[in-house]
């Protein structure tokens, strides 16, 4: 069977297969990806033609020269021929050359290549930065035909040590028409079964810029609704559509490089820390969350609702008091104020932490989460959160006291539809510093955060062209 592979001409010499040059035999047809990075370990990830055994070889210069770390991973249909290694072994602060190839019997395919850095020593204070951002390929903006997503060409121009995607990396339950040159063809959707979610997973990664951003740069990966449906929340879609729940669930971890854990595998909420200078909160707001249409708290129980569920709740809690780290980022797919549910959350209930005039968010179990922080003096804490379609800068002094107790940093969308920034909710006492968008614009963003050695956060909001639509300096406390 003849396949077509693009290949792309990576910066440092490098080249990805991103999907489909003539090729007979095994290949490679997505990726690489990796993902997870530690100090000593990384999680790599691709894709083959057909079943075989995907081998992974790691070394510490681009020319392969010398002894090589090797991992393998048998792919088969019932993973859409997707696979992944935990490389273990490596060394804190190094950066790393890999390819794959794909092997059936006596047959080895051309390899791919990719390369990361792993993350610094724990008492490393060593400058770093990362990229940020949501919403892939939502209402209708998918891959143009003439220019694809050159956001990505942008954001890896940053150079960025990773990329964390916040959610609405895909979304399967929308349409990418490709009537009148609109998109490329080839995934037009919607999507509620698993051969469709795989179908438009691939599409995404078949976008160069995409592929090329992806085989560069070390990901961390959380979701959030549309990668299953529209404001979706575990215990609910498990009632009403298990099926949809699984096959959403089970391709999401088939297309990412990350495992969850020995206990549960499909557990999304972890911790990550990058050196001294920073640890990452990375929150799953989807499996757990009450419906949006209960109140919060209940008139009749008087409890509230609940978005990380008790079990993730209290591992945040010990987490934050836990660390040592001199930012601590508490990664959100929604927002805090901004009330979301667009375009009828009076109808559905909101979707992101703020009540809004209906008391339908989740505010009081996030209530809960600031007076933890507050009363056990959690200090230079930012949340990172998308979700809203407009990039922008809060600080807040929910005690009143005239003194900012934290930061929330928005970036969103990447390539979904803008919409002017909305009203805030003020039970926090917010103060917006930033915010801009309009609907229907060119505002396609994504954040990027430099922290220095002395632990001088910079934050920037960059427009899809590169242009530096803002920029906020914080310093420590």
């Amino acid at each position: 069977m003849r396949r077509m592979i693009l290949t792309l001409v990576l910066l440092a010499g490098l080249t990805t297969s991103v999907a489909l040059a003539q090729s007979d035999g095994p290949a490679v047809t997505h990726g690489p990806i990796s993902g997870e990075i530690t100090p000593t370990s990384a999680v790599l990830w691709a894709r083959g033609s057909e079943e075989g055994t995907l081998t992974f070889e790691i070394a510490d210069n681009p020319d392969f020269a010398g002894d090589l770390l090797a991992f393998t991973v048998d792919v088969d249909e019932s993973g859409d021929f997707t696979g992944e290694v935990l490389a273990e072994g490596l060394t804190p602060g190094q950066a790393y050359t890999y390819r794959v190839t794909l092997s059936t019997g006596d047959q080895t395919g051309e390899p791919v290549t990719g390369q990361f850095h792993t993350a610094p020593a724990p008492d490393e204070a060593a400058p770093f930065s990362f990229t940020f951002g949501s919403g892939i390929g939502g209402q209708g903006y998918c891959r143009n035909p003439e220019t694809g997503w050159t956001i990505f060409e942008t954001m890896l121009a940053e150079a960025p040590d990773f990329f964390l995607m916040m959610g609405d990396g895909v979304y399967v339950d929308s349409a990418c028409p490709s009537d009148e040159g609109r998109n490329v063809p080839g995934a037009e959707g919607p999507y509620r079964d698993l051969d469709g979610f795989r179908t438009r997973y691939r599409y995404h990664l078949e976008d160069p810029h995409y592929a090329a951003l992806l085989a560069q740069t070390p990901t961390y990966v959380t979701w959030d609704d549309h990668e299953i449906l529209d404001n979706f929340g575990g215990p609910e879609l498990s009632r009403i559509n298990p099926q949809l729940l699984a096959d959403g669930r089970q391709v999401f971890f088939e297309y990412w490089p990350v495992m969850g854990t020995e206990d549960d595998p499909f557990r999304l909420y972890r911790s990550v820390s990058y050196g001294a200078n920073a640890d990452f909160f990375i929150l799953d707001l989807r499996s757990y969350r009450d419906p949006l249409v209960n109140w919060d708290p209940s008139p009749i129980t008087l409890e509230h609702k609940t978005m990380l569920g008790a079990e993730q709740f209290a591992w945040l809690e010990g987490a934050l008091s836990e660390s040592t780290a001199t930012w601590k980022f508490i990664v959100s797919s929604v927002p805090l104020s901004y009330p979301t549910g667009w375009p009828q959350p009076q109808v559905e209930g909101h979707d992101g932490w703020a009540n809004g005039a209906d008391r339908s968010g989740y505010e009081t179990e996030l209530m809960a989460l600031l007076y933890y922080i507050e009363s056990h003096n959690i200090e230079n804490v930012v949340f990172l959160s998308a979700d809203a379609h407009w990039p922008y800068a809060i600080s807040y002094d929910p005690d009143r006291d005239g003194n900012v107790d934290f930061y929330e940093l928005g970036s969103s969308p990447m390539s979904s539809i803008p919409l002017p920034p909305g009203d805030i909710d003020q039970t926090f006492n917010p103060t917006v510093l930033y915010a801009e968008g309009e609907f229907m614009g060119d505002h396609f963003n994504f954040g990027h955060v430099m922290v220095s050695e002395d632990g001088a956060l910079t934050f920037r909001v960059v427009r899809h062209d590169g242009e530096t639509l803002y920029s906020l300096t914080l310093t420590p406390q």
